[in-house]
């Protein structure tokens, strides 16, 4: 099982930019160090819910500061940039970091920083659909080409150079849990990364899809990658990290204020949600703990069925001394036993027996969501 890092680059007390930066390369230079496997960078805009607008800059910086750790995206909201200009982006940063990057796309999912850009939510899946295509010509096609969407044109023949040194371009990967993001998944062979906050059976049945539609789509069954974005910590003690599970809140808060719609020049309101969960089952979501709880909680997702997982640290206004402290008892005490785990050979049978749940999209139809 592989794990990565995860920025987002929160500020909520709109602290010193550079230095936020800064603690951020510092911890996955450390990282790189204790054998973590990749880092990934989130793209967000206009609060301070995440610091993270140009997520090729930030990949750029990081490899710069690196030797060997894979530096990915999640994810790049393909909606919202035009993906001509992404192509030529990634196939020159694919290059200059000699093919150490990996790119996560997605639709996005808010509202707040749609409208800023002039999207809406519902026209997502088609941009998102329309850009992907056109990125994935770019990077193959060797003579000119034009594209004719709804929303993406490209009306004078165009070639896109250079093309990106991994071929043929760097392995994708994709956000989302919903059926149709998973059958995508299994038609176009991209890696999906899902939420972990919902625990192992969620993993499993986003698993049992997948796989579900690889075997419709005629690919193998017997090798897969399916990803879970975590919420992590890891503290000399459970009780320790329990104490620092309010910034995990404020994350998780402030991530629905820009759903909502509820943020005053740039400051995302924090505040309770209805329907939020209470204490002990925000805990229980959390990747928090001494390294024993945190070994076991990403096992658990192993056998689930979770071949790779990011460890989002990084939350609310957490100390840079704890998140290197967190990293180090991570590389130190947890990563061992994880970079040996493997799901179970029984699985695939077990989940390709498994009743598609009743909201699952059946191989063969059509992505609503």
């Amino acid at each position: 099982m592989k794990i990565g890092l995860f920025y987002e680059w929160p500020n909520p007390a709109l602290r010193d930019w550079k230095r936020l930066f800064e603690e951020g390369i510092e911890q996955i230079q450390y990282a790189e160090d204790l054998g973590f496997d990749f880092v990934l960078i989130a793209e967000h805009h206009f609060s301070n819910y995440g610091m993270s607008p140009a997520p090729l800059l930030q990949a750029m910086a990081i490899a710069e500061r690196t030797k060997r750790i894979r530096i990915g995206t999640a994810v790049l909201a393909l909606p919202i940039s035009p993906p001509l200009r992404l192509a030529e982006e990634i196939a020159v940063l694919d290059n200059l970091t000699d093919g150490r990057f990996f790119c996560g796309v997605g639709r996005g999912y808010q509202p707040h920083e749609f409208a800023r850009f002039g999207v809406t939510v519902e026209e997502s899946r088609e941009r998102f659909n329309e850009s992907l295509d056109v990125m994935l010509q770019a990077w193959s096609q060797d003579t000119s080409f034009t594209y004719n969407g709804r929303y993406v044109q490209v009306p004078e023949p165009t070639v896109v150079w250079p093309k990106p040194l991994q071929k043929p371009h760097p392995p994708l990967w994709v956000a989302g849990a919903s059926a149709g993001t998973l059958q995508l998944a299994a038609e176009r062979d991209i890696v999906p990364i899902t939420s972990g906050f919902s625990g192992p059976e969620a993993i499993s049945e986003a698993t049992a899809q997948l796989l579900r539609f690889r075997r419709a789509a005629g690919r193998p069954v017997d090798t897969w990658e399916l990803g879970a974005q975590t919420i992590c910590h890891v503290a000399e003690s459970t009780e320790a990290a329990r104490a620092l599970a309010g910034h995990a809140r404020w994350q998780n808060r402030a991530g629905r204020s820009l759903t909502r719609l509820e943020v005053t020049d740039g400051r995302a309101a924090a505040a309770p949600y209805p329907g939020e969960p209470d204490d002990e089952s925000f805990w229980e979501a959390l990747f928090y703990g001494d390294p024993q709880r945190v070994t076991s909680k990403y096992l658990a997702l192993n056998d689930a069925g979770a071949t790779f997982a990011s460890a989002w640290m990084m939350v609310g206004d957490i100390d840079h001394a704890q998140l290197m402290r967190s990293i180090r008892l991570m590389g130190e005490e947890v990563l061992p036993a994880l970079h040996t785990a493997q799901p179970p050979r029984r699985l695939v049978d077990e989940l390709l027996e498994r009743e598609a749940a009743p909201n699952a999209l059946a191989p063969g139809a059509t992505p609503s969501d």
